[in-house]
């Protein structure tokens, strides 16, 4: 559901900067966030993922590069 999706992702959203932090320390990091798939939640009467619809195929993503943090 909608609820439980955004639920999990507030779970998640916190520890993504100590995450990324981490690991930048170690050198530059490329990163990539993305998903398997969208999903639909009503639209056009469908639910799920399982579905031919554009909300299915459009997949969630974004790609950057950290760069390691100088010692000062």
């Amino acid at each position: 559901s909608v609820e439980t999706q955004t639920e999990a992702l507030a779970y998640a959203d916190p520890y993504l900067g100590d995450i990324i932090d981490t690991m930048a320390a170690r050198g530059p990091l490329f990163c990539i966030i993305c998903s398997d798939h969208g999903t639909a939640y009503g639209e056009d009467g469908l639910w799920g993922h399982r579905v031919n619809h554009a909300v299915v195929w459009n997949v969630p993503y974004a790609h950057f590069v950290v760069e390691q943090e100088k010692a000062r």
